[in-house]
């Protein structure tokens, strides 16, 4: 009898043992570096150009697979010549040479699925919310008299789909080496020649942190 307790107290500790090991973290909290490929809009008038920064989120997990995620990014401010031929561009219809600055914020919320591995962690994501940037409201500003438009918003709706891998290499800490996203803004004003959709790209790497 005694054997027998000691066997089943055995496999009770080992079964634990096991469901601990398997257990996946149920928050987790990235803090990243991220590139963007800013396009202003999507017939080249306005010329694209790359803002550095980053920002942080944090995503909730409702099952082993599937979470909630929010997620908030900043890039840093960054000067521009902007060159406009007469008549290209509503805004600046005798044509004008502009340097302006231009920041983006995003924040963002949505979905994330992820496959759990031992050794890496692929995941998908389908983000919405907001982007914020001052480069339409800067242009406005730096045309001066010649501007024949009133201020863009800086504000606009963006929607993010995309997806990377996470490393696991601590029970609470995850390398990502690579994400990967196409971000759609929607900034609509006399600049764009009323085309308010921007097809743009950014990458985020960092570390994971999982509790």
């Amino acid at each position: 009898m005694k054997l027998r307790s000691t066997v089943f107290l055995g496999c009770v500790l080992m079964f634990g043992a096991a469901v601990f090991a398997q257990d996946t973290p149920k928050i987790e909290v990235p803090v990243d570096y991220s590139y963007f490929r800013f396009y202003p809009e999507n017939g080249n008038i306005v010329s694209a150009f790359s803002l550095n920064g980053g920002g942080a989120g944090i995503a909730v997990y409702l099952t082993k697979w599937l979470g909630v995620e929010g997620d908030l990014q900043g890039y840093g401010s960054t000067s521009r010549t902007f060159t406009f031929a007469p008549g290209v561009v509503a805004a600046c219809p005798e044509g004008c040479v502009i340097t302006a600055q231009a920041n983006l914020f995003t924040y963002n919320v949505g979905p994330i699925l992820k496959y759990r591995a031992q050794h890496f962690e692929p995941f998908v994501e389908a983000l919405f919310g907001g982007a914020h940037s001052n480069v339409f409201a800067n242009l406005f500003k730096d045309c001066g008299e010649v501007c024949a438009a009133r201020s863009p918003s800086n504000n606009a709706f963006d929607f993010i789909i995309g997806g990377g891998v996470d490393i696991p290499f601590h029970e609470h800490i995850a390398f990502r080496p690579l994400q990967v996203d196409y971000v759609l803004s929607r900034f609509g004003n006399a600049f764009t020649k009323g085309n308010q959709n921007q097809s743009n790209f950014r990458y985020l790497g960092g570390i994971v942190f999982r509790f």
